[in-house]
């Protein structure tokens, strides 16, 4: 149930062309606030994107724009799918 509230992000993840035109848009907001403004649940961003976005924009997405953070989506997702692997941790990453 928790991961139904990212699917306004992916609605918005396959919007983002790459384009001038997309940057500008998404270009206005902090990804934080896209994710806030989407509904997805503070759980899912806190434990599942703004991890990403700290290892792939070395910031928090309170920091980032959403364009950023959808072009590196779309970069790594969409055109260099060999160059991210997510690998989860079972426990803490100490151990």
């Amino acid at each position: 149930l928790e991961l139904a509230t990212a699917a306004p992000l992916v609605a918005a993840f396959s919007e983002f062309d790459d384009s001038p035109e997309a940057w500008a848009k998404y270009d206005k907001i902090t990804f934080a606030e896209l994710c806030a403004k989407l509904g997805v649940s503070k759980r899912l961003y806190d434990e599942v994107f703004e991890p990403m976005i700290l290892t792939g924009l070395f910031a928090p997405g309170n920091q980032c724009s959403a364009a950023a953070a959808l072009g590196m989506a779309y970069f790594f997702v969409l055109k260099e799918q060999t160059a991210f692997d997510v690998k989860w941790c079972r426990g803490n990453v100490g151990e």
